[in-house]
């Protein structure tokens, strides 16, 4: 996992213990997204406010990320902006009181990259503010418009405005996917992925892990894998209809471990 994720780690340790970087984010090659494109999303944060990774809201209690982004920490270092296309500027702030990641994380590697933040208290909906849909049924073969957003670097150094970004991508076939993954050969896909992509110099980099794929307003993947920046490799998203059962034992406070594979790390 250390081609993508070693350079992220280096930015998130930064992030955490200085808070004194002033790295503003965007998707490469997205476009600013306006107020209420994406009510769904929020920015997760050290408790001083530095962007860490992307989540999106999927009931008033709950947030889901990729695993990575929660993986060791205690919840009370995390904190959840929401309702705002700047992340510096939250429309509320929420504070985790238990995180849950899958037991099985990264095993096999990049597989089972998924977490969830359960809330001390409920958001409060509005306009700017929402829950996405959660899928029923599996992405289609070959979909487009498919609407990743977030904050990620525009470039391994970039500095710009920190407008929420939103691009539009295109569903992959697994045989096309591999065939643009040739060069890792540590990477190896599985059912629990989906692989989205339009163009070289479009899609994700650092600071747009865990971050929500939303087909037709419904929560299809969250971003675990990338190739920083948009070097005309597919970005990798863990499939949300693949741990459906996961998340639905978890938050119902009905899951164990040898029955759904997740592992409680509390504050």
């Amino acid at each position: 996992m250390a081609f993508a994720w070693f350079p992220f780690y280096i930015l998130l340790f930064g992030l955490l213990y200085s808070d004194l970087w002033a790295v503003e984010h965007l998707i490469v090659g997205g476009q600013n997204a306006a107020e209420g494109d994406a009510p769904y999303q929020v920015s997760l944060q050290t408790p001083l406010g530095s962007h860490l990774c992307g989540g999106a809201i999927i009931s008033d209690r709950w947030i889901i990320t990729a695993g990575h982004c929660v993986k060791g920490y205690p919840a009370s270092r995390l904190r959840v902006a929401t309702g705002t296309i700047r992340y510096t500027a939250p429309g509320a702030l929420y504070y985790p009181d238990a995180l849950y990641l899958h037991c099985n994380y990264d095993s096999p590697k990049y597989h089972n990259d998924i977490g969830l933040l359960h809330l001390n208290e409920s958001i409060s909906f509005n306009a700017l503010t929402q829950a996405v849909g959660l899928p029923t049924s599996s992405l289609p073969r070959g979909a487009s418009e498919l609407v990743f957003t977030g904050w990620g670097a525009q470039s391994a150094a970039g500095a710009l405005p920190t407008l929420m970004q939103l691009v539009q991508q295109q569903h992959l076939s697994f045989q096309a996917c591999k065939s643009l993954l040739t060069a890792y050969e540590d990477l190896e896909l599985g059912p629990c992925h989906i692989c989205a992509y339009r163009q070289a110099n479009t899609g994700a980099c650092h600071g747009d892990s865990g971050g929500p794929l939303v087909h037709q307003g419904t929560l299809v993947g969250i971003l675990n894998f990338f190739v920083p920046c948009a070097q005309g490799v597919p970005d990798i998203f863990m499939d949300v209809m693949y741990y459906r059962d996961w998340m639905r034992q978890t938050m119902s406070g009905n899951g164990k471990c040898a029955q759904v594979n997740q592992q409680t790390i509390t504050g």
